[in-house]
């Protein structure tokens, strides 16, 4: 058995523990199975992965010249190619018994739509060489800019399953191709285990971090992006302004009370959000920023160590979904379907603040409301860790229904 996942994107420790627990949970499914993995940009490759998974970097017509060698690969259904980058990937294709979309962000819609073409294109090739494909539980959409509807379309009705993580995007989904069956599960980061054993050992060898934690009795866990890099945000500079304001005066809040705050980096490499997190570290014994490149501490260590702490105030999606996962209240700050979708399925919008509405008071009112139902919240977390596994869990095996159809028609 061989997969190949596109479109997967590097240097996030977000995107990798949907990648690593995809790659874990069908290594499970499937013994001897071969992964591998295309990844986009020159990022770089997932740390920590078995020896079964190998990664590529993922061809991307961007170029004038790209795009004329991905037309006549796509012409020739994939027998003629003028980049030796995208013959390579042809080849995985070529061997693949099925490929699969990664598990990641609204990359197919309007949110990042200056880039979805580098999405999309791949899809032309896979329907050219008559490939097998299927969306393994991103989010999606909308679809509101009609003039590249007609691709989508074609590209989503073509796939052997379609499953989305989150109720917003399935929404989408199902109004933009009504006629096509639609799954919604959860993250694919809820459906395989930390290694507590493992992890427990690393932080032990964290000398700084752990000296950190034991200093004080509660630490909170933060993640902060200034939006800057976002293709809707990043228009208005009050955004990032609110969110610096904000922070600010919140964490200060924090550490004047006894608390002590965890940033937790989940961008390393070019686009890393560790810079970002040092300049709102204000001393050394109140604030700790955990490193974010050392592949000792991916993205397992990362749910491990939000497990023991008090709680998580998170921007970034994934920092919340291992906060779920590891049964550690967390208020999110939501810019995208996927968080609000997943507190939507979870009903957790209490705890969920909408970046449009975000202010000091109501970020502190809701930790008061935290605080206040802390034991509650905890005890709903731990109670609902096995929901979020087996739905998880079903993006694998609607894949190995997929699979076993396929092995019936041949």
């Amino acid at each position: 058995m061989k997969i190949l996942v596109i479109n997967c994107h590097s240097d996030n420790r977000g995107d990798e523990a949907a990648v690593h627990a995809m790659v874990d949970e069908i290594s499970v499914a499937y013994p001897g199975v071969e992964i591998t993995l295309a990844i986009r940009g020159a990022g770089t490759k997932y740390p920590n992965m078995p020896s079964n998974v190998k990664m590529l970097h993922q061809f991307m017509p961007i170029s004038v010249k790209a795009k004329v060698a991905h037309k006549i690969a796509v012409l020739t259904g994939g027998k003629v190619s003028v980049s030796s980058n995208e013959k390579a990937l042809i080849s995985e294709i070529s061997k693949a018994d099925i490929v699969l979309h990664a598990p990641g962000g609204p990359s197919i819609g309007d949110t990042y739509y200056s880039d979805e073409p580098t999405y999309l294109a791949i899809y032309d090739l896979l329907i050219a060489m008559h490939k097998p494909y299927m969306f393994y539980a991103p989010s999606m959409g909308p679809f509101q800019r009609k003039n590249r509807n007609l691709w989508r379309k074609k590209i989503l009705e073509h796939s052997k399953a379609i499953v989305l993580r989150d109720p917003i995007s399935e929404g989408y989904v199902r109004d933009f191709v009504p006629n096509k069956e639609v799954s919604l599960t959860l993250d694919s980061a809820f459906q395989h285990d930390v290694n507590i054993k493992q992890n427990k050992e690393k932080l032990k060898q964290y000398v700084e971090l752990k000296s950190f934690l034991e200093k004080h009795e509660k630490c909170i866990g933060v993640t902060i992006t200034d939006l800057r890099w976002h293709p809707v945000y990043s228009k208005d500079p009050a955004i990032a302004n609110n969110i610096r304001d904000v922070f600010q005066g919140f964490l200060s809040s924090l550490t004047k009370v006894g608390y002590g705050v965890v940033f937790i980096p989940q961008l390393y490499g070019k686009g890393n959000d560790y810079d970002l997190m040092r300049k709102f570290c204000y001393n050394i014994n109140d604030y700790y920023v955990v490193t974010a490149s050392d592949e000792r501490y991916d993205t397992y260590f990362q749910q491990y160590l939000i497990g023991q702490l008090y709680a998580v105030i998170g921007m970034r999606y994934h920092s919340n979904i291992f906060s779920a996962k590891m049964g550690t209240p967390f208020i999110s700050i939501s810019y995208e379907q996927k968080m609000k979708g997943f507190m939507e399925k979870m009903n957790l919008t209490d705890y969920c603040i909408d970046l449009k509405c975000l202010s000091q008071g109501d970020l502190e009112n809701r930790f008061e409301n935290l605080i206040n139902h802390y034991d509650q919240y905890k005890e709903f977390l731990c109670y609902k860790h096995r929901f979020m596994k087996v739905e998880a869990h079903k993006t694998t095996d609607i894949l190995e229904m997929v699979l076993a159809e396929k092995e019936k028609v041949q």
